[in-house]
């Protein structure tokens, strides 16, 4: 699956007219075939720990070749220079890849318009193969001394998962995160609890990104009330109504308040800056309604 992440963290500013200083940043991505390969992803267990500084990111697939042996060359782009960490991720970054747990040497290719990080694979038929690629990329944003505080949005791109044979057998996506102030999610059909969303789909065959667009201005304002650092803290914080209700139930009414107008202004702009189709109006308002009915159990719950 040629399946490529990127984080667009931006600045927000808080006069209601001006929303948007976009600004750019990857996490990465989840191996892709370089070469043309008939062979089938057959399960992946996709997790992902958007952090204050970093995400993580661990890929474990099953790859299954269900026709004669063959050879493939398995990669992602990456960045160097002043591109690195703004649309992929950087080339000097760190990344294991192993492959029925034996480790693979990776080696960085350059192209006239584009570097990946690849490395050769050999299948025998009917051979199934784990892979597991494991990463952390920083998140950058000048703007911010801590840059998730900035994030506009988070995207892991999904739909070019046709480039493996066939649809995904098994796909289960965890995020875990520090934003639930959310305007919309997608792809749909996931389920969401503070700090954590996850998918579990079948015979899935990609149409849609993973995105988490956050509130502008309000985005990590359930972490920041909570004191949290991490996205377990937050998880463990809530779950222990360790969290004042006041604060909690003046987020939920002001998100209500705020949240209508926020979408019409910062999604047109977050679409166009990151290349992602503009939510439907409909999924928007899901969204928003599923956030504050969020924000509103953690206040039911709260201790403080």
């Amino acid at each position: 699956m040629n399946l490529r992440a990127a984080v667009l963290v931006c600045g927000v500013v808080l006069s209601p007219a001006a929303l948007a200083d976009p600004h750019p940043m990857s996490s990465g991505a989840t191996p892709a075939p370089v070469t043309d390969a008939n062979i089938a992803m057959v399960a992946e267990n996709l997790a992902i720990d958007i952090g204050l500084r970093t995400a993580s990111v661990r890929a474990a697939v099953t790859l299954e070749n269900k026709g004669d042996a063959t050879s493939l060359v398995v990669g992602f782009p990456c960045a160097v220079g002043v591109d690195a960490g703004a649309i992929d991720p950087p080339c000097k970054l760190p990344l294991a890849v192993t492959a029925n747990g034996k480790r693979l040497k990776v080696a960085t290719k350059k192209t006239k318009t584009q570097s990946h990080w690849t490395w050769p694979m050999k299948l025998a038929a009917g051979e199934k193969v784990e892979l597991v690629v494991t990463y952390k990329a920083p998140l950058v944003n000048e703007r911010y001394s801590v840059p998730a505080s900035g994030m506009g949005l988070f995207a892991y791109r999904l739909t070019t998962g046709a480039r493996w044979a066939g649809p995904i057998g098994t796909l289960n996506i965890t995020v875990d995160h520090m934003h639930d102030e959310l305007l919309y999610v997608s792809p749909a059909g996931g389920k969401r609890e503070p700090g954590r969303i996850t998918w579990q789909l079948k015979d899935h065959e990609p149409t849609e990104e993973v995105l988490l667009i956050p509130y502008p201005r309000l985005g990590m304002a359930v972490a920041t009330r909570a004191g949290a650092k991490t996205s377990a803290e937050l998880r463990a914080k809530i779950a222990a109504g360790d969290v004042e209700k006041a604060k909690l139930e003046a987020l939920a009414k002001e998100m209500a308040k705020d949240g209508p107008e926020l979408a019409k202004q910062w999604l047109p702009t977050i679409s166009q800056v990151s290349k992602v189709p503009l939510p439907a109006g409909d999924r928007v308002d899901a969204t928003i309604k599923e956030s504050i009915e969020l924000v509103k159990a953690m206040a039911a719950n709260a201790k403080k």
